[in-house]
């Protein structure tokens, strides 16, 4: 499926299982299940796209912006909890794992250990270290790349490094009728229940945004 897709269904998946309550929970749900939901890729640099991998970086990298200045903005006080020696350490020790599962993976061929259970189990316990209430969004949104990819014909190393247990149903393209619909159902999905959230946290978000209009 292409990078979109995944996007869609990635974090309306995380939404829809964790159903995050709060601002805090929601803008860290976002972030890491978009993170989550293209990761799995980065194992096109092995693979016969280039292009591919620097769209999951770049995607990878924007998400992490992105949840610094809705920290920032919402007041969800998420980066303040790593000024401490302590979580400098943790947050480094878990960066650092996850950077050595991530160049492991990017050099095995495509949907092979990064689209495997292994694969998941790694990158979660990396998540946990890092920020252990995240870590479901990371595991949910990996799980939807997986099992959407097995939707289309080539086929994916689910149990790596088991070279014979290989899954997929090819029941569709990776980019046609299937994939556009996917991404309309999973974009709908996202819209209605950041809408809810936001509905269930109106006084909240009434107050951040009269803060923040006062300061200009």
């Amino acid at each position: 499926m292409t990078a979109k897709t995944h996007l869609a269904i990635g974090c309306a998946t995380s939404l829809l299982i964790t159903q995050p309550a709060t601002p805090r929970n929601l803008l860290l749900c976002l972030g890491i299940s978009s993170v989550g939901s293209v990761i799995s890729d980065i194992d096109i640099a092995s693979s016969e796209s280039k292009k591919g991998f620097k769209k999951v970086l770049a995607i990878v990298t924007v998400c992490i912006i992105l949840i610094f200045i809705g920290d920032i903005f919402l007041g969800t006080d998420i980066v303040a909890r790593f000024k401490s020696d302590k979580n400098i350490v943790r947050l480094l020790g878990g960066f650092m794992f996850i950077l050595a599962v991530c160049i492991f993976g990017a050099h095995c061929p495509h949907r092979s250990f990064m689209h495997s259970v292994p694969g998941v189990i790694l990158i979660t316990i990396g998540t946990a270290i890092i920020f252990p209430v995240t870590a479901p969004y990371m595991a949910v949104a990996m799980c939807s790349h997986i099992l959407i990819d097995m939707l289309n014909k080539k086929k994916i190393r689910l149990l790596y490094p088991l070279k014979k247990v290989r899954v997929g149903f090819n029941l569709c393209y990776s980019d046609g009728l299937v994939n556009k619909l996917m991404f309309y159902i999973g974009t709908f999905i996202c819209v209605a229940q950041i809408g809810f959230i936001i509905y269930i946290n109106s006084k909240h978000f009434i107050d951040i945004v009269k803060n923040f209009m006062s300061n200009f």
